[in-house]
């Protein structure tokens, strides 16, 4: 035992115990309508960003790299003709999802849920087809939602007991970490595992959990990291349902445990909130709570987009294309999280993709000369251009109490001066997409718009209904099989 103090009890009522009980004894007719219809417009969301993300230059050459060491399989790939093992090709399918910064998250934990739950379910879905002495199993569509909402609600609620966005604020890709629980919740539940092989997956799941936030500098590997998450959750529900056995009470224990360790040095008192993991479950739906974007850029600089917005709209001679060089200044006031995510200068130019979507001051800078966001204005032959780095380098952010509470979280306040003393200031507690929400009618608009740029109208409206109507259907691989078919390139 050490100096540790005794191990607690094998058979204990943690909340690690807690959460596997309310997993597998989920049911359908537990989640209230509103929840399930709102689950199925989340995926519909991941859906459109994989099809948009699946063939942008990085997920290219993700396939390319991976193709070289992975063998071929027998799971699909979103927007491929290709096939791999599951956890290769649910890291793909994940990746696709974040290659553009238009996926959903979740402010106060912040994680992008359906690239989880999307990845991880389809490929847990097709091992049901592939298991050695196993006969096939169909999963209906309406077991596949529920496993989705298992999942959004365990991933959200390890965020919730880490003090959410603080992961993110100390230098954590706080979903990548939050994830592998969500992950292993929804493969479980798929699988309708026990409680006790659920608390396996649940600990093997955890004990990998990973991801730094220096991946928003540069380079590719930041669409990947909420694949970790995917594969890592996935590769404990595929070994719990073989028997192996993980960590036990793997979110309490104060030795080693995943809140204990991912708390460390937070300053916190206390530094985690065990009894977070299991608060409000089947009372409070967190994923009524998970949120939506409208742009192509990370979230917390969300509310600078619409600020900016407003201006041009208020006083367009002022911003119009000629004028702009007359702004001598502009400056933006942001949550905690928000200014060490953002709120960054950068080093040298131009920045590669990752950084410019990452990056406040380039964000700002080109919504002022492109008058949006969106996928487009992050092309490789717009990301030196003289006239947004002139605005990027007169661009400054600062850190305000007044953003930090999760509900200002992407809230901001902008300021900005021109050549003749010209002073406009305004602010914004929360964008469109967290307050309001993006509704669902807003979804289905924001996925015909990406499906229709990379695929024909009449598969995009055959996925589209399937989505929609998921909880009717008999066989969820119907989904699955549209969606494996090779798609256009979303950013030429």
């Amino acid at each position: 035992m050490g100096s540790y103090g005794p191990e607690p009890p094998a058979k204990s009522k943690g909340v690690t115990a807690q959460l596997s009980h309310w997993i597998t004894n989920l049911q359908l007719s537990d989640v209230p309508p509103a929840v399930l219809e709102r689950a199925k417009y989340q995926l519909l969301d991941g859906v459109a960003c994989a099809l948009v993300g699946a063939h942008v230059p990085w997920s290219e050459k993700y396939v390319e790299a991976t193709a070289e060491y992975e063998p071929p399989g027998e799971y699909s790939v979103i927007g491929w003709d290709k096939k791999f093992g599951p956890l290769a090709a649910s890291m793909m399918n994940a990746a696709f999802i974040q290659a553009t910064e238009l996926d959903d998250y979740h402010a106060a934990a912040p994680v992008h849920n359906s690239a989880i739950m999307l990845s991880t379910l389809m490929a847990a879905t097709e091992s049901l087809s592939h298991r050695p002495k196993h006969a096939p199993v169909k999963i209906s569509g309406s077991h596949f939602l529920l496993a989705t909402i298992a999942g959004y609600e365990s991933s959200i609620r390890a965020g919730n007991g880490l003090y959410g966005n603080d992961m993110l604020a100390r230098g954590w890709h706080c979903g990548a970490v939050y994830g592998a629980p969500g992950s292993a919740a929804a493969a479980s539940k798929l699988f309708e595992l026990d409680a006790t092989q659920t608390e396996d997956a649940l600990g093997i799941a955890c004990t990998q959990a990973c991801g730094l936030m220096a991946a928003q500098f540069g380079g590719m590997i930041k669409r990947v990291q909420h694949g970790f998450s995917t594969r890592n959750g996935l590769m404990g529900a595929l070994l719990a349902r073989g028997g192996y056995e993980g960590i036990k009470q793997v979110f309490e224990r104060p030795f080693g445990g995943f809140l204990a360790m991912f708390s460390s040095g937070n300053g916190k008192s206390p530094p985690y909130r065990e009894e977070a993991i299991v608060e409000g479950l089947g009372v409070k739906w967190e994923t009524m709570e998970i949120r939506n974007k409208l742009y192509a850029a990370v979230g917390t600089s969300h509310g600078m987009i619409e600020i900016l917005e407003g201006m041009q709209e208020a006083h367009p001679m002022r911003f119009v294309k000629e004028q702009l060089p007359k702004i001598v200044s502009i400056h933006a006031a942001q949550s905690f999280a928000g200014f060490h995510h953002d709120g960054w200068q950068p080093d040298a130019r131009p920045m590669e993709v990752t950084g410019s979507q990452l990056c406040a001051a380039y964000v700002m800078a080109t919504q002022l000369v492109d008058r949006q966001v969106l996928l487009a204005q992050f092309g490789h032959d717009q990301l030196n251009r003289d006239d947004v780095w002139g605005l990027l380098r007169k661009t400054t952010c600062s850190h305000d109490p007044y953003f930090d509470p999760a509900e200002r979280l992407s809230g901001a306040r902008v300021t900005v001066v021109f050549d003749d003393g010209f002073v406009l200031e305004e602010s914004l507690d929360m964008p469109r997409g967290f307050d309001p929400w993006v509704t669902n009618e807003q979804l289905v608009e924001k996925y015909r718009k990406l499906a229709a740029s990379v695929t024909d109208p009449k598969r995009s409206r055959a996925i589209e209904e399937t989505v929609l109507r998921l909880d009717k259907l008999e066989d969820v691989t119907e989904l699955i099989e549209l969606l494996a078919q090779p798609v256009g390139k979303g950013l030429k």
